[in-house]
């Protein structure tokens, strides 16, 4: 086949697009305070590098307990909602993704408390995106 034949038709598959819903997704849980669905889209064992330092989930307990504790001190702190402001994915294969999002923290009225960026480490399943890992960029 010559490199000059033209296709009548092609499909393209938007890792991007998939990954940033699956994002949405789990951000609009994150802002609801709702540590249930954001554990289940999280695989256990799981990995959190926050400060230069690793948390090792060794099962989905633990994983449910550190989302309950970084919700909680984000609430704390006075965040209300989370906004997903930009997205960089890299196709890693078939079946895995990193994407680093920038977040920014919001108060009550909108206000941006924390402007930050985190690297999650995403794997493709038979029920779409779970979430490996993730490492906070401070």
């Amino acid at each position: 086949m010559a490199l000059t034949v033209r296709l009548t038709s092609a499909t393209v598959f938007s890792v991007s697009e998939k990954v940033d819903a699956f994002m949405d997704e789990y951000i609009r849980r994150y802002s609801e305070r709702d540590v249930e669905g954001v554990s289940a889209v999280c695989l256990a064992p799981f990995l959190a590098i926050r400060e230069g330092q690793p948390i090792h989930m060794p099962d989905r307990d633990a994983v449910r307990d550190h989302f309950a504790a970084m919700i909680d001190a984000y609430r704390g702190g006075g965040v209300t909602t989370w906004k997903r402001v930009e997205s960089d994915t890299r196709e890693l294969g078939e079946h895995a993704v990193f994407t680093t999002v920038r977040w920014n923290a919001l108060d009550s009225e909108g206000n941006v408390l924390r402007d930050t960026r985190t690297t999650y480490h995403l794997l493709a399943s038979p029920d779409g995106w779970r979430m490996l890992s993730y490492t906070n960029h401070f």
